[in-house]
């Protein structure tokens, strides 16, 4: 009789319904603002001028004598075991 009231319970908390609050425009509004007022409104590196080929950059870093930067980005499956 102890099992039944065991495996009833989980069964009793997996029918009752989830009660989520709903979301108002309001306070979508009232996060991004949030969001918003954290951000740094001028950082240096949204001012970089992205090249998207090499060779432009490295003419460009030669002329303006500014070192270069690479971004590099390896797109493999989140299962590849080689890392």
């Amino acid at each position: 009789m102890v099992i039944r009231s065991i495996v009833a319970l989980p069964i009793v908390a997996l029918a009752m319904p989830l009660r989520v609050p709903a979301q108002s425009p309001d306070l979508a509004v009232a996060l991004k603002s949030k969001i918003d007022a954290l951000k740094s409104p001028n950082v240096a590196w949204r001012q970089i001028q992205w090249k998207s080929c090499l060779l432009d950059g490295l003419k460009e870093s030669r002329e303006k004598k500014k070192p270069l930067m690479l971004w590099i980005f390896i797109d493999r499956p989140a299962d590849d075991a080689r890392c």
